[in-house]
């Protein structure tokens, strides 16, 4: 029997350069959008069919830490030259342990941002980075399917 996925943060990677660990990653989502047909003659569906498939932008958030250097070097390089990267985002355990990765292919910054900073606050400080990719999901994955 295999363990469920109890989650304690995220390890993200972009093209081997490590980017830390996240708190919070939302937007691992694959679309595919729907083509319907409709056939002379058959009134009694319309035909649905498969179109593109589409990825959100992902969003990772964490407290500013001593790996938050690294993230802005990362994220301001892309003044300079724009490039498309390969990126991982792991979910580790409470032991450090990666539990499942996602690559992602054609990844870039979209945005990057930190919270308010108010005087006097006692709240944690976070930073978000939003990125953009070309998906998650490879063909020798569809060819592993075939074989379950």
């Amino acid at each position: 029997m295999t363990e469920p996925a109890v989650q304690a943060g995220f390890k993200v990677m972009v093209d081997n350069c490590p980017l830390g660990t996240f708190a919070k990653c939302e937007g691992l989502k694959a679309t595919y959008s729907v083509k319907t047909y409709e056939e002379g003659g058959q009134n009694g569906y319309v035909h649905q069919m498969p179109g593109r498939l589409s990825y959100e932008n992902v969003t990772l958030t964490r407290a500013v830490n001593s790996e938050s250097i690294g993230l802005a070097s990362w994220f301001a390089s892309y003044q300079s030259m724009v490039k498309r990267s390969t990126g991982r985002i792991s979910v580790m355990d409470t032991a450090g342990k990666e539990i499942v990765t996602w690559s992602l292919m054609g990844v870039f910054p979209v945005t990057w941002s930190a919270g308010a900073i108010e005087a006097g606050a006692t709240g944690v400080l976070t930073e978000t980075l939003v990125i953009a990719h070309e998906g998650f999901f490879d063909l020798g994955m569809a060819g592993n399917a075939a074989n379950l």
